[in-house]
């Protein structure tokens, strides 16, 4: 294993620490059950496992350090993916839809993008 890799894996945990208490602050702040809380938490923290996956992925971490080319892809993928969740985050902008449940459809606007461009990175080779 790679310096590189052992970083990406380290930055992967404090991520992951971080979304799971973001995601658990936010459910807790929509006044949803504790176990419900503590989903919210579990999902969070394994979408940012998953979106830096995709990413380490992406960047062909495994095969030592990544080429310009696919660092300049890489960054224009999660770039889009960004803009599809700003895109997200503003169409549910509604009274009804609580701060919890519109960062819930922002973040998995941007798994599921980030997915998206997974398969298409790999795809193009």
């Amino acid at each position: 294993m790679s310096i590189l890799q052992v970083q990406v894996l380290a930055f992967a945990v404090v991520i992951s620490a971080i979304a799971a208490f973001t995601g658990h602050r936010l459910a807790v702040a929509d006044g949803v059950a504790a176990e419900t809380a503590w989903g919210w938490a579990g999902l969070s923290a394994a979408a940012a496992v998953v979106d830096l996956g995709v990413v380490g992925s992406a960047l062909e971490l495994s095969q030592g350090s990544p080429s310009p080319a696919r660092i300049g892809a890489t960054v224009l993928g999660v770039l889009c993916a960004v803009g599809l969740a700003v895109v997200a985050y503003g169409l549910a902008a509604r009274p009804a839809v609580s701060r919890g449940r519109r960062w819930c459809v922002t973040a998995t606007t941007f798994s599921v993008a980030m997915g998206v461009f997974g398969v298409v990175i790999n795809l193009l080779g």
